[in-house]
């Protein structure tokens, strides 16, 4: 039998959120509607295949449309202000949805792609052929996938988990503009089978 809700426990307010182009080349996090849930914490939630886990919450809200490529961001009762990235969505009777999330912290940043093209007198040049702005979520990686790696000790290693409407291919440059792991980083490999989120990994040489 499907748990029964008091609506009187849907207490938590919570912004749904979708990514958008708000001006060109530059993705956010926009705010689709408000609406109440209850949220409890949990178990760390694996919001992307070869990222580590985050403290996960369950969120309980009503049922709309939402999947995997949403998000929601939700104030905690110390005032800290978390955006809750989607693991799993599962019906809960009729009139509800529990999602599975991970409470991360996302973070600027900016990509860049340089190819070669055909400059004048059809000489082949360097060229600038994207430059796009999007919130990502830095990550340890899973260690599963450690395990059987070696590492040179100077480098600093990330797996970068974006919105699926990010492509990024190895040889592309991201600039992490805030956070701890603020810097300018190289895609080394990309993970494009995640239906819901792009995952790269990224690393950058350590200042010794």
């Amino acid at each position: 039998m499907a748990e029964s809700i008091d609506a009187g426990t849907l207490d938590q307010r919570l912004e749904l959120l979708e990514l958008a182009e708000t001006s060109p080349g530059v993705f956010e996090w926009t705010t689709t509607c408000r609406t109440w849930g209850r949220v409890t914490t949990g178990k760390n939630a694996v919001f992307a295949p070869h990222a580590a886990s985050a403290p996960g919450v369950e969120v309980v809200i009503r049922r709309r449309a939402l999947d995997l490529h949403h998000a929601l961001r939700w104030r905690d009762c110390t005032g800290t202000l978390w955006h809750l990235a989607p693991a799993s969505i599962t019906p809960m009777g009729r009139m509800h949805l529990a999602v599975q999330a991970a409470t991360v912290r996302p973070c600027t940043c900016l990509a860049t792609r340089t190819e070669d093209t055909v400059g004048p007198a059809g000489r082949p040049t360097k060229a600038e052929t994207m430059r796009v702005q999007f919130p990502g979520i830095l990550s340890q990686k899973y260690a599963r996938y450690e395990r059987e790696e070696t590492h040179d000790t100077g480098q600093i290693r990330y797996v970068l988990v974006t919105p699926k409407a990010i492509s990024l291919q190895a040889g592309d440059l991201v600039t992490v503009e805030e956070g701890l792991g603020q810097g300018v980083y190289h895609v080394t490999v990309a993970h494009p089978l995640d239906p819901w989120r792009g995952e790269v990994e990224i690393n950058r040489a350590e200042d010794v």
